[in-house]
């Protein structure tokens, strides 16, 4: 009868080689799952180390239509739905009495949504439930709650947009920044109004407020023009005064309708 061979000490070597890898694996897998340390009031990252940052600017200074409040919570819905988990989103409106202080109605961070869930290894019924419960209804109340306010004699939208460039947590060192601006786009304060001189960018240059023109490299910017039933201005001009406004600071503007 044949003499078995026996195992060498190459053999143990390699043994222990692969339950060192297999232990040091699964601690590694740990570590990387671990969650980060959130804030209470924003449930953002502790480390401020947010995956993106998307700021709507709401500009309710003109009344909104009821069926405009349709539209609205489908827009919002796929700005929130495109964060990724951990992702922060500020909603403010342009504030007539201070107009370098533009009002700030929201900031939290996505918990995740459905799109983000593993369903592996997670609910996704429980993740979207979360995601409505804890980020998404919040968010739509204080939008809701905002378009009802429509006291505000004026839209300073430069001046609200340099203020969010200007922003701690919208630098470039900050990962996947995005503006999205909700507003007819009617530029209206005392420093500078599309109503006295129309949407001229050569008089816009010529404006003390050019000299507060807003650092936006590399910024995704989006607006979404609110129906009128009649404008002020010729929309076609509206939207070539922002395109220069916007290339000019450096971002990528584009407009959704």
């Amino acid at each position: 009868m044949a003499r078995r061979r026996e195992r060498g000490p190459w053999f143990w070597r390699g043994m222990i080689g692969l339950m060192l890898s297999g232990v040091f694996g699964l601690f590694a897998l740990v570590a990387f799952n671990i969650p980060p340390s959130l804030m209470a009031e924003t449930s953002c990252r502790m480390d401020r180390k947010d995956p993106a940052h998307t700021v709507i600017l709401l500009d309710q200074s003109d009344p909104f239509n009821p069926n405009d409040l349709d539209w609205v919570h489908e827009f919002v819905d796929n700005e929130a739905r495109a964060l990724p988990k951990y992702g922060r989103l500020t909603v403010m409106t342009p504030n007539a009495a201070d107009p370098f202080q533009p009002k700030v109605i929201f900031v939290k961070c996505s918990p995740g949504s459905i799109a983000d869930a593993n369903p592996i290894t997670q609910n996704p019924k429980m993740i979207e439930s979360a995601w409505q419960k804890t980020f998404y209804q919040p968010l739509i109340a204080e939008i809701e709650h905002a378009l009802q306010d429509t006291r505000q004699p004026s839209s300073p939208l430069f001046e609200a947009l340099y203020t969010i460039s200007d922003r701690a947590d919208f630098q470039a060192s900050s990962e996947n920044r995005r503006v999205v601006v909700v507003s007819d786009l009617m530029q209206h304060s005392d420093a500078f109004s599309f109503y006295k001189v129309g949407a001229d960018y050569d008089a816009y240059l010529d404006s003390k407020l050019a000299g507060t023109k807003p650092n936006m490299d590399h910024v995704q910017v989006v607006a979404r023009i609110v129906p009128r039933q009649i404008y002020d201005l010729p929309i076609a001009d509206v939207k070539a005064f922002w395109r220069a406004y916007f290339t000019d600071a450096g971002a990528e503007f584009g407009s959704v309708n």
